[in-house]
């Protein structure tokens, strides 16, 4: 027989108390018309969806739809990097209705230099459009004037 300890009558330690286990309850799930109606009919009623539901299919709709475009962005970039993509030049623009003005090269490279990729990024190897005499470097533009 088991001798009670000195903390028996202790409210804290419990130490002489017998100790009933028991099962632990299964949950519930909640009543709610929005899962009655989907597992009878096979499709959701969105307008009594409770807000939890919903924020939930949102966030998965969104992780989904981001992938096309992170895989398309990124294997363009990997293109671009491994020089098997070229970037465009505006080589013109449209003037009073269907006439076109073609830009001369000094013309082209000021476009470029204007564009908010060459400020983020700086200067493009692998554009498409240039020639190696208008491709001078920015220091040696500037010691020349």
């Amino acid at each position: 027989m088991k001798k009670p300890g000195k903390f028996a009558n202790s409210s804290f330690h419990k130490e002489g108390r017998v100790v009933n286990n028991e099962p632990p309850k299964k949950p519930t799930t909640p009543k709610d018309e929005f899962f009655t109606e989907l597992v009878k009919t096979g499709r959701p009623n969105w307008k009594k969806a409770p807000t939890a539901v919903k924020q939930q299919y949102n966030g998965i709709f969104l992780i989904l739809f981001s992938i096309p475009i992170m895989a398309l962005s990124g294997w363009e970039l990997y293109r671009r990097v491994e020089g098997k993509s070229t970037k465009k030049v505006q080589e013109g623009e449209i003037v009073q209705g269907k006439e076109v003005r073609k830009f001369g090269e000094a013309e082209k490279w000021q476009r470029e230099k204007d564009s908010v990729l060459y400020k983020i990024f700086g200067r493009d190897f692998f554009l498409d459009g240039f020639t190696s005499k208008t491709m001078k470097r920015d220091d040696k533009k500037e010691d020349e004037k």
